[in-house]
């Protein structure tokens, strides 16, 4: 599966935000990738998400207020 696949999977915080995420690869500790101020996750290359995924799990998500993240 390719970081284009899935779809994305929100989960809840306990302030009633909905984080919007996309979970990728496996390993015992993820690496969970910050983008620039107002980046969604559309905006993460494919490519490089792909690379990173081969060796470990990789974590994207869209921060508060931006992309499919509430407020």
């Amino acid at each position: 599966m390719t970081y284009a696949e899935p779809a994305s999977q929100s989960v809840a915080a306990e302030n009633g935000i909905e984080y919007a995420y996309r979970d990728l690869g496996r390993s015992d500790v993820p690496l969970v990738l910050l983008q620039h101020f107002r980046g969604n996750l559309d905006n993460w290359d494919p490519a490089l998400v792909d690379a990173l995924a081969a060796e470990r799990r990789v974590i994207t998500f869209d921060n508060v207020g931006v992309g499919a993240t509430n407020w």
